[in-house]
Parts: C-alpha cells; sequence; structure tokens
C-alpha cells in the first residue's frame, strides 16, 4: 500500500481535515501544488482504489454536484499498514521498543498503552 509523494501530500490534507472534503475543496487547499483537476481526479480514484479514501456523500457544486471523501483509515493506521508491509512479524516487539525509547512515556500513555494490549491480546 505505498502512496507516492503527491498522494502522500493529498492525504495530509485529508488527515488534517476535520470534515469530509470536495475535489473542489483540496485543490483550493493546496494552493502552493499546482495540481490540475484532472490530476486530484485521477490520485483520488487510486487513494480509493488502495483504500486510504472512501467517498462519503455529495456536495451542490455550482450547478452540479461534487463526491465528498474522508479518509478510510487514519494516519497512525496507514502507518502501520506500511509498516507491516515491510517488517517480518518477529521483529515488531524490537518496533516497538524503539518507537518506545524515542517518546515520552507519561503515566497517562503508559494507561492507554496498557489498554491497548489488553484489546489487542482478547
Amino acid at each position: 500500500m505505498h502512496l507516492t509523494k503527491s498522494e502522500q501530500q493529498i492525504m495530509e490534507i485529508f488527515w488534517q481535515a476535520d470534515h469530509p472534503m470536495a475535489q473542489t475543496e483540496v485543490v483550493s487547499t493546496c494552493v502552493d501544488r499546482k495540481w490540475k483537476e484532472r490530476s486530484i481526479f485521477s490520485m483520488l480514484n487510486s487513494l480509493m482504489e488502495k483504500g486510504v479514501l472512501q467517498e462519503v456523500g455529495f456536495v451542490r457544486s455550482g450547478k452540479t454536484y461534487a463526491r465528498t471523501f474522508e479518509p478510510a483509515m487514519s494516519q497512525a493506521e496507514y502507518l502501520a499498514a506500511v509498516v507491516a508491509e515491510q517488517l517480518p512479524d518477529c521483529q515488531l516487539p524490537a518496533l516497538l521498543t524503539a518507537l518506545l525509547h524515542r517518546m515520552e512515556l507519561t503515566p497517562a500513555l503508559q494507561k492507554e498503552l496498557r489498554s491497548a494490549l489488553r484489546e489487542t491480546a482478547q
């Protein structure tokens, strides 16, 4: 489930948004990029095929209706899927240990991690 650099940038927009977005809103959000409408259309379809984006409805856009989209998975879920593709299962404990060493383990985070481990063990 590899995303191209442009697809990754599009998904960053969706992951940061707090609502479903239509193609025109994506275009207006990324003013620093000179993507054409057709390019965005192709990328949105590709992202849906890859399972990271989903169509959720329609919104009035001028005289017609436009599809709206939202992430089909969170950024964390996407990154976990990418890592899972690349990393053998036997190296998962080493990866988790390395991640834990990179972060500040507050009591609240420790509690959340214990809860997640109990949840996945069931």
